[in-house]
């Protein structure tokens, strides 16, 4: 992964330099000062409002240009992270030229100013030798007795004007950072944070080696070898790094780190849209690649591949107006992945794709048993939506589509089910004419002489339909004790379960069904006169969920009932 990271981002960074990543780069709020070559100070402050930032001077006066001045020089004098520090994680720089510190750390800051500068004047305190075997590439730098004058006065206006800029900060209530620079060349900051990185480049120099006067390391991006992670380790050589960079590459990959730290979090192939498939997290405030894999084929050619998506209302359910809602295209991979997520998953797929297991929490929105087909599942979404491998995307949706269906239902978002039911049933191919199904059942039903054995799709159509018949009685009951009574339906997994239950059902209701009726009588005969061992496929379930939710016949039958009672 690395390499091939490296080998693309390689050639964007000499397209377009330094500010590929500077251009996303941003700068923390708090007060930003600059120490002109004549020792006066120039104040500006970067605040957050509403999410949004406003970078300007102590008047409110916005200043772009200024602005990148300092994203240029903080970008140079920052440190990796709090345990790649200089030699103090609350002094958060790592050059001579600037200097940053949290407010409440003002008065240790203060302390430190000349420990800081002393460090930087020699790098005496990496005495290791590993440490010395970088150093060395920095000699005729570091002995520069010009840069040594400039790091001793430095030191000394920065120490003089240090209670002027902590004045200003508590008059303009500064919460968070205090960073100070003084007006050098970019290329002066460069060349002092490149000192820097050489030291702390790497995840620990104890394992560097320097070959043919190159040093290479174990990477310090997205990678650690230590008493936590004792699996990265190479068990079969001396040096159990799991790789190794030379330093030009780690530096480099570094900066890809930079830049992926302030990519959007919903864009997933940001490095290389044709070819990566790239999934990040933050972590301590950097990136980590928590995904990554090889696409070998175009965005482009997934969209002009995908085949649309009829999706019939099968159901026809009505809107609140009572109007049939329309049949509808799915034309791109997207729109599926949004249907899938919102009519399935119930808008809880994509928000979940890369959270730990531990964080994604029962909620109404979430049920237990969905949370369980959700953690089964979501990397087959994840495949299809991102990397577009379809192999086990209709696997998923026929194994476990009947209970994302089932799961609305017991939820009590009763629309979403039946919504679920038709995207399914179009994700299947399926040609049901379910108006057709209904007028099969009611002529069988009418037909008061002719008795005749169900076919299995029959037996199961009506078996839905007289089992949400008979759960419709209990609504003067417990609602909860309802959904109890269907969940038996539900998990039937034979015909006989199936019977079993809604003899159970009708012992528990009879009294409110007009037994007399000829045609719930011919109902419970065919119903239980039905012969079927075998065990109920997903496409069964399918059948009875469908007789389970579409409208009802025998509510149908009654209203004419009562209609007739009221003209007589």
């Amino acid at each position: 992964m690395i390499y091939d990271i490296l080998e693309v981002f390689k050639k964007l960074y000499k397209e377009k330099g330094e500010n590929f990543i500077l251009d996303s780069y941003s700068l923390k709020d708090g007060l930003y000062v600059k120490i002109n070559k004549d020792d006066t100070l120039e104040f500006y402050e970067l605040k957050i409002v509403k999410k949004d930032k406003f970078f300007s001077d102590l008047d409110g006066i916005q200043n772009s240009d200024m602005k990148e001045w300092f994203i240029k020089r903080d970008y140079y004098s920052s440190y990796i992270n709090s345990n790649k520090s200089l030699f103090d994680k609350k002094i958060h720089n790592i050059n001579y030229l600037s200097y940053f510190f949290k407010v409440e750390n003002a008065d240790y800051a203060k302390d430190k100013i000349d420990h800081h500068f002393n460090i930087l004047l020699n790098f005496k305190k990496f005495n290791d030798k590993k440490d010395k075997e970088v150093l060395d590439g920095y000699k005729f730098v570091i002995e520069n007795e010009d840069r040594k004058k400039d790091i001793l006065k430095k030191c000394e206006i920065l120490k003089n004007c240090f209670n002027e800029i902590i004045k200003i900060a508590e008059e303009k209530n500064i919460k968070n950072y205090i960073k100070i620079f003084f007006d050098e060349e970019l290329e002066k900051y460069t060349n002092e944070s490149e000192i820097y990185l050489s030291l702390k480049i790497f995840n620990d120099s104890s394992y560097n080696k320097k070959i043919e006067n190159k040093i290479y390391g174990l990477s310090n991006s997205n990678m650690g070898l230590n008493s936590k992670k004792p699996f990265l380790g190479n068990k079969t050589r001396k040096n159990a790094t799991p790789f190794m960079l030379e330093n030009e590459n780690a530096m480099m990959l570094k900066k890809f780190f930079d830049w992926l730290k302030n990519q959007p979090y919903n864009e997933y192939r940001t490095l290389d849209r044709d070819h990566f498939f790239m999934q990040k997290q933050s972590n301590n405030d950097e990136a980590e690649i928590t995904d990554f894999d090889y696409i070998p084929v175009k965005t482009d050619d997934v969209n002009k591949s995908f085949t649309s998506i009829h999706v019939k209302n099968y159901l026809y359910i009505e809107d609140k107006e009572e109007s049939l809602i329309l049949d509808y295209e799915i034309k791109k991979l997207s729109q599926l992945e949004d249907k899938i997520d919102d009519l399935f998953y119930n808008k809880q797929l994509k928000f979940n794709y890369y959270k730990d297991s531990k964080d994604i929490k029962v909620s109404d929105f979430l049920s237990k048993k969905l949370q369980s087909i959700l953690l089964i599942t979501r990397f087959v979404m994840i495949n299809y939506f991102k990397k577009y491998d379809d192999r086990e995307f209709l696997y998923v949706i026929k194994k476990y589509g009947t209970e994302f269906i089932v799961n609305h239902y017991m939820s009590e978002r009763y629309f979403k089910a039946k919504e679920a039911m038709n995207l399914k049933l179009s994700l299947e191919g399926e040609n049901m004419d379910i108006q057709q199904e209904l007028q099969n059942i009611k002529t069988i039903l009418n037909n008061e002489d002719e008795y005749k054995n169900l076919t299995k799709d029959e037996f199961l159509f009506l078996a839905g339909q007289w089992a949400a018949y008979l759960l419709s009685l209990s609504k003067a009951d417990n609602k909860n004790k309802t959904l109890a009574l269907a969940e038996q339906y539900f998990k039937a997994k034979y015909i006989s379960k199936l019977q079993s239950a809604l003899n159970n059902d009708l012992e528990k209701f009879k009294y409110k069904v007009g037994l007399n009726n000829k045609k719930i009588k011919k109902t419970v005969a065919l119903l239980k006169s039905y012969h079927n061992e075998e065990k109920l496929t997903s496409s069964d379930k399918d059948r009875f969920l469908v007789g389970f939710m579409v409208d009802n016949i025998f509510w149908e039958s009654n209203k004419k009932e009562n209609a007739e009672e009221i003209k007589q």
